[in-house]
């Protein structure tokens, strides 16, 4: 299924208010008519209303806010949400010769304009005159997220937005970057952003681990299978979505998708004949998907779902949903949107779902990492609160309790696009609730000097654990 964005309604449009302003009151009604959140905590309503009001004030003159000035007052309001799925994008007019990217809590300089020398892949530890650690906490408040990982993955993206830079509260007419190391650059920012940054860090990748651009893929070496698990999405999933959504399938589509459980079968098959005695399921690259490919993996090591404790699914049901899922709504719940609806998994995820003829009843290892998202977070969740199998890693950038089940969204005045959740997901141990991220049995931490190297610690790991079995 190809999601299109679709405009919100209009709610409010009063002619003493400009653009943004009217956009932004707009948004926000739409917001407490369709997102969980606001049937979950009553007290988000005023919260957020005192936030919108206070930020129509800073909008009201349009010759010195840029759209994504506003995208990002957007955003910020985004965060009193708790929800990593709802958010809009940033649409700069320009951007710093540079790019910089978040792992493992730390900063380093992914990429930048050739006039700058030696400095790619080094540790920042300040921008403009900020410390790091400060622009970690202040992007929190900043962009959409559930944790501090999310907000600092999210947030390396939009280092180079001078609207970003502005609203971090460093100005000047130049921005000085300084490294761990202790160099340091600085960029004129009347200059710097005509520059592309055509000069990459070089990242070393891993014999096996490094990530690949399948969907699913698996090579056994001696008796492990490492199986990398990259998206939740394939030809069965995707006729699905249509069928909730209304739309026709596209024939080209449903024959270009491979189906999981076809993978699975043959993966499984494989691993039989040739005496395997360790699946490894890395899931450290999957930003999440359609969670049934989960249940369908757990089918196929044996784990009957009627065995287990399952994450609980409540959707908000709104005329706005209705619309973009015409079928996915039970009849008692279509326009009750003042509360939560258990959602019938039976709809949600199709009566006859393809599960594997085959089955692996060996040993299993999971990983995870940072970048582990959405369906992806779901699954490993299933695994810890169930005590299925031990996971190794790091912890991942999202609640384990969270909201999901997203929407593409534009919004009528700007044309700023965007995905709302309609959706709340419940883990299945629910003393569990209020952490913030899913951490693994096992923690194994992978400096950035390493990652860059192609050292990988997880995976030394799994050959010690496999000598000793």
């Amino acid at each position: 299924m190809i999601m299109e964005y679709t405009s919100i309604p209009i709610y409010y449009n009063d002619k003493r208010y400009n653009v943004y302003q009217n956009e932004l009151m707009n948004f926000f009604i739409f917001l407490t008519k369709v997102h969980p959140a606001f049937i979950l905590d009553k007290s988000l309503k005023a919260q957020c209303r005192q936030f919108v009001l206070s930020a129509c004030d800073e909008l009201c003159d349009m010759n010195n806010i840029t759209l994504a000035d506003f995208q990002l007052r957007i955003n910020e309001l985004l965060v009193f949400l708790q929800d990593a799925h709802t958010f809009v994008n940033i649409e700069p007019l320009s951007l710093y010769p540079f790019s910089v990217r978040y792992f493992n809590g730390s900063f380093y300089l992914y990429s930048i304009s050739s006039r700058y020398k030696n400095v790619t892949g080094k540790v920042i530890t300040s921008m403009g005159g900020m410390d790091i650690i400060d622009i970690h906490k202040k992007l929190a408040g900043m962009l959409p997220a559930e944790n501090k990982i999310k907000a600092c993955i999210t947030g390396s993206h939009f280092l180079n937005n001078p609207s970003l830079i502005k609203r971090l509260g460093i100005d000047g007419d130049v921005l000085e970057i300084v490294f761990s190391d202790g160099d340091r650059i600085n960029i004129d920012k009347e200059n710097g952003t005509n520059n592309q940054p055509d000069q990459m860090t070089v990242i070393k990748p891993n014999a096996v681990t490094a990530r690949q651009p399948m969907s699913y893929h698996y090579r056994i070496i001696d008796s492990i299978c490492y199986f990398q698990f990259n998206e939740m999405f394939d030809s069965y999933t995707y006729q699905l979505g249509c069928q909730l959504s209304g739309e026709t399938p596209d024939e080209n589509i449903i024959h270009s998708l491979p189906f999981f459980t076809e993978f699975l079968e043959h993966m499984i098959q494989d691993m039989n004949q040739k005496g395997v005695s360790l699946l490894v399921v890395d899931m450290r690259y999957n930003g999440g998907g359609n969670s049934l490919l989960g249940n369908m993996l757990l089918e196929a090591l044996n784990i009957h779902l009627s065995d287990i404790e399952s994450y609980r699914t409540y959707i908000r049901p709104s005329s706005f949903l209705k619309e973009f899922y015409p079928f996915l709504l039970d009849k008692s719940a279509e326009m009750n949107d003042k509360t939560l609806a258990e959602q019938n998994q039976d709809r949600r995820m199709g009566k006859e779902v393809p599960l594997s003829k085959h089955k692996y009843t060996g040993k299993v290892v999971f990983i995870q990492g940072q970048n582990t998202f959405s369906s992806a977070n779901y699954l490993l969740t299933t695994v810890k609160d169930n005590h299925l199998f031990p996971i190794i890693g790091m912890p991942t950038s999202q609640k384990p309790t969270c909201y999901g089940d997203i929407i593409p969204i534009s919004l009528p005045f700007t044309g700023t696009k965007g995905y709302v959740s309609h959706s709340f997901f419940r883990r299945p141990d629910s003393l569990l609730d209020e952490e913030t991220t899913l951490m693994p049995d096992t923690l194994i931490n992978i400096s950035v000097a390493d990652y860059l190297k192609g050292v990988d610690n997880c995976w030394d790991w799994i050959k010690r654990l496999n000598y000793l079995l």
